[in-house]
């Protein structure tokens, strides 16, 4: 057997039909003709130097009940795949990380790797941003809690956030003068031991955060995320509200400017997000945002990732 695109994802059973951004990749790769599998991070191995995995013939449909048939189990030689899409969630733990060094292993020269792991594994949604710091709000990274005090009591006014958490979870905001700072911090580090980042708060973020979506390093559609009145988060996961919109000079300005870092780490889907014209997070683990994107504007960037990796695989085929 060879050929194939692989899905490296959650347990099909947490999927939601109607929010999955990685459903819809799976819809439109089946559309084409081309053969899905799906697996999950426990199903990879090495054997010396070659990289396998335990997969599922996938069919994604849109049918209420049953949005996936599942085929027969195969092992399959990953270097004998077509592509390999990793889109397991966050948290990046210890199996994530572990998970990427296995799939560091595929051949580049014959797999189209969406998003290539080895960057994944160095690209911290949070940390990475910080390769752009003049376009972003001013922040510090840091676990040793005096510092983290220090800062806060400079600027007022912050959203202190985990590095490695997700859709939202453990961000909050602490102002000057709040009796639950020490406590807090302590928490949040875990009294010392854990890196957070602490990010001057944005008073806009009541307008919106703004989720710009990129292919291959170029903004192809965004969509506005508005946090409940009584929450500073945005986030869909904790009760954010989806609201269409249309990319902004700015937004167009932040991505050229870190589209060429993005495109030669080959993190081909990405996701960024920009508060008050500011970028705050670059997405790459398993960005979300693509049906939303496709209620407000009718417009499937599936269609154009899928067209992307097919032609990277034409290029790979004929070198």
């Amino acid at each position: 057997m060879s050929g194939g695109y692989l899905f490296v994802m959650d347990p099909l059973s947490r999927i939601n039909p109607n929010g999955d951004s990685t459903f819809v990749m799976m819809l439109e790769a089946h559309r084409r003709g081309h053969r899905v599998y799906s697996c999950e991070v426990s199903d990879l191995e090495l054997r010396g130097d070659q990289a396998f995995a335990r997969v599922r013939p996938t069919v994604a449909q849109r049918v209420n009940g049953t949005p996936f048939l599942v085929g027969t189990d195969e092992t399959v030689a990953l270097n004998d795949l077509t592509a390999v899409f990793m889109r397991k969630d966050p948290p990046v733990d210890v199996e994530f990380f572990m998970s990427l060094h296995l799939l560091d292993r595929v051949d580049r020269r014959r797999v189209v790797l969406v998003n290539d792991p080895a960057s994944v594994a160095l690209s911290n949604e949070k940390l990475f941003a910080m390769r752009f710091p003049q376009l972003m709000p001013e922040t510090l990274v840091a676990r040793r809690q005096d510092r983290i005090r220090a800062f806060i009591e400079e600027k007022g006014d912050v959203v202190v956030k985990p590095l490695n958490g997700a859709g939202g979870s453990g961000i909050l905001r602490l102002v000057r003068g709040d009796k639950n700072i020490r406590s807090a911090v302590e928490l949040l580090t875990q009294e010392g031991r854990v890196a957070i980042a602490v990010q001057v708060y944005l008073p806009r973020v009541t307008e919106g955060d703004r989720r710009v979506l990129l292919i291959d390093g170029e903004a192809l559609g965004v969509i506005n995320r508005r946090p409940q009145p009584d929450d500073i988060r945005s986030n869909m996961h904790v009760g954010g509200t989806a609201e269409a919109t249309e990319l902004s000079a700015r937004d167009r300005e932040i991505c050229a400017a870190i589209g060429p870092e993005l495109r030669r780490l080959g993190l081909v889907f990405v996701g960024i997000d920009v508060i008050d014209g500011r970028l705050t997070e670059i997405n790459v683990t398993s960005p979300t945002g693509l049906q939303e994107y496709a209620r407000f504007s009718g417009v499937h960037l599936e269609v154009q990732l899928i067209d992307w990796v097919e032609k990277k695989a034409k290029e790979l085929k004929s070198a």
